[in-house]
């Protein structure tokens, strides 16, 4: 007599839970997910300067705390940056400290908060529904473009969005385990007070949105989330929150009032701010819109919602609606729910049927095949819908990312089909988001080519060795636009035709705001002035310099910049 062995197919060894006990292959995916997380982002810390804006504010305010020892205001060239606490700040210099003042060490936290989320996305799937939920929501988290794109930025998003995502975490362990409910809410009102160092107390009223809801619909977290509201975990909220706002109101009155109605640019548009988020989705916005768009009801299961699939739900509402209603929104203003909208995109995709998964494939495999199509015979086509700030000299580059995405998206989705067709739709779904990896790292790359275009880092460097002990640098334009200056530049500036900002209001710091008179009285001494001014003013600034004093020198431009100079 033969016995007679089973062989396990490749499916069955990686998915079938009588193949191999949950728990081995539970951590093998978490793994693989922090891994791979830390390869893309701690890899890629060091690509590119860093832009305009508020990663210049954000990095430079970061270096002058550093410098000047005062480390409860972060400035940005002498100016207090009040909209944002010190806490991200405060992780920054950390990272200085440690790997110097460089722009990988400021971008570090911010991808330590990256590959944070992606694991915190990971748990709250694996409570909510177990891991394989769990590795699909961090996977989508991890693989989709405004990853690779905004997860790069230093900004207070990706480290506000981590302790969100903490907050969150602790609240569905406290809902679910009665016996250490004391100790997950407390780490609840933790995460929140960090949070509301990272971003302000928007944070409060975020997760208290998010809870308020689902308290709403069911009454078991009615019961059980009234023990947030315990005196003792309000002490510990305040013991974090209170003392910097505390000291921030009376060292600048007027700022409590302020902060919730602080001025902030326009925003986007709305329908711009929801294609955008299309776009930073993808992949999954795109796999998932037939089975939204033609199996709503069977994937949202109205009459049968359960708390797991409610959390995100509520979550996406708090973190995106009101951006939506009220304005203000921004590119990086709704990443606190992106690991929401992955738990969603998840459960759409397991509850989607197969004829709509593999129409979501097949719109994949059209789109890929429609990039690497044009990008290698017609790439003038492209060309023509690429945003100016993409250099001339860059196109080939780009035009070469984009031929590798279009074949990538399309060979991973014709697999994915195969998959999806024999009913493993979750190796479909990880073939489609793994082979978002090589793309990704050519977004990244994208992002650190383009960055001469909006970011003054070239100026500095080339300014640097020419200063000397007594040349000033004079910038126009508001304080955000040249930011990266306070990273770069080994002094600070002065600025021309500019107010003083709100919390700018001293004596001293009255004195760095100059105006054109002041600029044509100096511009004629000996000690080197260097102005910086957009390409625009040129001729405004030509008429008006030679006029009064005929010295008139460009010496380099960084992108829309011009630097002017009274030296030869």
């Amino acid at each position: 007599m033969v016995a007679g062995a089973r062989t396990f197919t490749l499916e069955d060894t990686l998915i079938e839970p009588q193949v191999l006990d949950p728990p081995p292959t539970r951590h093998a995916l978490f793994i693989f997910l922090l891994a791979l997380a830390a390869v893309l982002h701690l890899a890629t810390a060091g690509w590119g300067d860093l832009y305009d804006g508020v990663e210049g504010q954000t990095a430079g305010g970061a270096r002058e705390m550093l410098a000047t020892q005062q480390w409860l205001a972060p400035t940005n060239d002498g100016v207090a940056l009040l909209q944002t606490p010190p806490l991200v700040y405060w992780l920054i210099i950390l990272s200085y400290k440690i790997f110097g003042v460089t722009a990988m060490a400021a971008r570090l936290p911010i991808a330590l908060a990256m590959i944070a989320s992606v694991a915190l996305t990971f748990l709250i799937g694996e409570r909510l529904a177990g891991y394989w939920r769990g590795f699909a929501a961090g996977l989508i988290d991890l693989c989709s473009a405004g990853a690779f794109l905004l997860g790069r930025a230093v900004t207070p998003e990706p480290i506000f969005s981590a302790f969100i995502a903490g907050a969150i975490f602790c609240a569905v362990c406290g809902y679910q385990r009665r016996q250490f409910r004391r100790a997950w809410f407390a780490g609840f009102w933790l995460c929140a007070g960090f949070a509301c160092l990272s971003k302000g107390p928007e944070a409060l009223f975020y997760l208290a949105g998010v809870c308020v809801l689902l308290a709403i619909f069911f009454r078991e977290a009615r019961l059980r989330f009234r023990f947030l509201l315990r005196w003792s975990y309000l002490l510990l909220f305040l013991a974090i929150v209170a003392p910097w706002f505390i000291w921030a109101q009376r060292h600048f009155p007027g700022f409590f009032p302020r902060m919730f109605g602080w001025p902030r640019d326009p925003g986007l548009p709305r329908w711009r701010f929801l294609v955008l988020h299309f776009a930073w989705w993808f992949p999954a916005s795109i796999l998932v819109l037939p089975g939204m768009l033609f199996a709503t009801r069977k994937i949202i299961r109205p009459h049968e919602i359960t708390f797991a699939d409610a959390l995100p739900l509520c979550w996406m509402v708090v973190g995106f609606l009101p951006l939506l209603l009220l304005g203000h929104q921004t590119a990086f203003s709704s990443m606190s729910m992106w690991s929401a909208f992955a738990l969603w995109a998840a459960v759409v995709w397991e509850r989607t049927p197969s004829t709509l998964r593999g129409a979501g494939l097949g719109l994949l495999i059209l789109a890929g095949s429609a990039i690497a199509t044009v990008a290698f015979f017609a790439p003038e086509i492209l060309a023509g819908f690429a945003p100016a700030s993409i250099a001339v000299a860059n196109w080939p580059a780009f035009s070469h990312m984009l031929e590798i995405a279009g074949v990538a998206l399309g060979i991973s989705a014709v697999a994915a089909l195969y998959f999806a067709v024999r009913q493993r739709s979750e190796i479909a779904l990880v073939l489609i988001l793994v082979s978002m990896v090589p793309i990704g790292l050519g977004l990244a790359d994208g992002r650190s080519r383009m960055a001469p275009s909006f970011s003054l880092a070239g100026a500095a460097r080339f300014l640097n060795p020419r200063l000397g002990e007594r040349g000033q640098v004079i910038f126009e334009g508001a304080p955000p636009r040249g930011s990266t200056l306070t990273f770069y530049l080994n002094r600070k500036f002065f600025l021309v035709n500019q107010r003083p900002d709100f919390s700018d209001q001293s004596a001293a710091a009255q004195e760095k705001y100059l105006d054109e008179n002041f600029v044509l009285d100096v511009w004629n001494r000996s000690d080197p002035i260097y102005l910086v001014i957009d390409e625009n003013r040129i001729p405004y600034w030509q008429k008006l310099v030679t006029a009064r004093v005929h010295i008139y020198h460009q010496v380099t431009t960084c992108g829309h910049y011009v630097v002017l100079s009274n030296q030869l």
